[in-house]
C-alpha cells in the first residue's frame, strides 16, 4: 500500500499525540502520588487529552496552586489549562454554609444510599464547593471533604457568615436537649447536641431563646450552655479534662462516620473529647496518626499520659503497608477507652479484667496532642477562621 506523504504527517501528529498523552498521564500520575497527600482532604482529579498540538488539561481543584504546580511539571510541553477551580459557578455567590441540624450526615458521595463518612454539629461552618441537584460537596473544618444534603446545611455569603461570627452565641455543653416553639417548652422546632452552637437572642432566668442558621427561632432551658467565646478562650486540652470528657461518653454506641456524642466511631470520639477542650482534630484515625508529639511508650506503656491518642492496625512488613484503622485516648499507663462497639474502657495489662489481648497485638504507636495545640491537625477554634 503506497502512504501519501499527507497521511504520512497525520500518522505522525497522531503518534506524537498518543506519545504526549501518554507521557502526560504518567507525570500526572506521579504528580498525585508526590503532591497530593490526601484526598480525603484535598480535591484533585486531572487527565490529560491531545487537541492541535497540545496537551489539554481537565479535572477540577480546590487549590490553584496544585494546578500551578502540575503544568510546570508537564514543561516543555504546551498545555491548555481546563482544569475547574473549586468553588465552581454551581455556588453562586455563597461558597459557606452552616450546618442547621444536631448532625449534619456527610456522604462520600452524593446520594443517601452511599456510606456515612462523617457528621458536621450544628453551627458549624463549612466551606461549599460545588452543588449537584440538592447535595453540595462541602469541606468541614478539619478539612475533610463530602456530600451533605441540603436540608442539612444552610447557604451563606461571606458577609452572612462574618454576621455569624460576630452574632451572641453560645455553645452546649450537655448530651442532648430539645429547643421548642414557645417558653412553656411545647412542639420542638429542632434539637442540640454536644457542640452544637446556637445564636442567643433572649435569655431569661428560666429559659434561652435561640435562633438557627435557617432562620428558626425556639426556647429551651438555661442548662448547660456556656458563651461561645467565653469557651473558646478557656477551653484546653489537659490530661484531668481530656479523660473526664472521655470517661463523661461511656457507654455511648458506636457508629461508623459518626461524630456527635449521641454516637460515634472510634476518631470521632477523639474529636469530640478534644472539640469540648477547644481543639479541632484531623477526621480519620490514619489522619490523625499523623500529627502530635510522637511517644515511645517504653516498657510496660510507663511513658503514655492522658490524653495521648493510641493508634492501632496493621504494621508496615514486606507484603504490605501499614495502615491505621483504630484511635483511643490514654488514660494513663496501661488503661484506655474508644469507641468500639460503644465507648468504653479497656487495658494492655494481661492481668486486668479489662485486658483486650488484640488491641494489644495490634498496637502500632502513640502520639501526644497536649502542647503540640496549633500545629497542623491540631488546630484551636478560635484560631480558626470560619468560626
Amino acid at each position: 500500500m503506497k502512504i501519501t506523504g499527507a497521511l504520512l504527517i497525520l500518522m505522525i501528529v497522531v503518534s506524537c499525540g498518543v506519545n504526549d498523552r501518554r507521557k502526560a498521564e504518567e507525570i500526572i500520575n506521579r504528580f498525585e502520588q508526590n503532591s497530593i497527600h490526601d484526598k480525603r482532604e484535598t480535591v484533585f482529579n486531572a487527565e490529560a487529552s491531545f487537541m492541535k498540538g497540545q496537551v489539554v488539561l481537565k479535572g477540577e481543584t480546590d487549590n490553584p496552586e496544585l494546578i500551578e504546580q502540575l503544568i510546570d511539571s508537564l514543561q516543555p510541553m504546551k498545555v491548555q489549562n481546563e482544569i475547574t477551580l473549586l468553588p465552581d459557578s454551581s455556588v453562586g455567590d455563597k461558597p459557606f454554609a452552616l450546618v442547621t441540624l444536631s448532625a449534619a450526615n456527610l456522604r462520600a458521595e452524593p446520594r443517601h444510599s452511599s456510606e456515612l463518612v462523617t457528621q458536621a454539629l450544628l453551627g458549624t461552618p463549612v466551606e461549599v464547593l460545588k452543588k449537584q441537584d440538592n447535595w453540595y460537596l462541602v469541606q468541614t473544618p478539619d478539612r475533610y471533604i463530602s456530600w451533605v444534603d441540603g436540608s442539612g446545611i444552610f447557604p451563606v455569603t461571606e458577609q452572612e457568615l462574618n454576621n455569624w461570627q460576630q452574632s451572641d452565641k453560645m455553645i452546649f455543653t450537655g448530651s442532648f436537649a430539645q429547643i421548642f416553639e414557645t417558653w412553656q417548652m411545647e412542639q420542638p422546632v429542632g434539637d442540640v447536641t454536644m457542640g452544637g452552637i446556637l445564636m442567643l437572642q433572649e435569655r431569661r432566668w428560666n429559659y434561652l431563646k435561640f435562633a438557627f442558621p435557617d432562620g428558626r427561632e425556639g426556647y429551651t432551658p438555661i442548662g448547660n450552655w456556656v458563651h461561645y467565646l467565653e469557651f473558646i478562650e478557656k477551653a484546653g486540652p489537659d490530661s484531668t479534662s481530656v479523660v473526664e470528657g472521655a470517661q463523661n461518653l461511656k457507654g455511648r454506641p458506636y457508629l461508623w462516620g459518626g461524630t456527635s456524642s449521641v454516637a460515634m466511631d472510634c476518631s470521632g470520639f477523639t474529636k469530640m473529647v478534644y472539640f469540648m477542650n477547644g481543639v479541632i482534630l484531623a477526621r480519620d484515625a490514619s489522619l490523625q496518626a499523623r500529627h502530635g508529639e510522637a511517644i515511645d511508650p517504653g516498657n510496660d506503656y510507663v511513658n503514655l499520659q492522658p490524653g495521648d491518642l493510641l493508634f492501632f492496625g496493621q504494621e508496615k512488613d514486606e507484603n504490605q503497608p501499614e495502615k491505621i484503622t483504630h484511635v483511643a485516648i490514654s488514660l494513663g499507663n496501661t488503661e484506655y477507652i474508644h469507641a468500639a462497639g460503644m465507648v468504653e474502657q479497656n487495658s494492655f495489662n494481661p492481668e486486668s479484667e479489662l485486658f483486650s489481648e488484640y488491641r494489644k497485638n495490634t498496637f502500632i504507636r502513640a502520639r501526644r496532642i497536649v502542647g503540640s495545640e496549633g500545629k497542623e491537625g491540631i488546630r484551636w477554634i478560635k484560631e480558626h477562621t470560619w468560626y
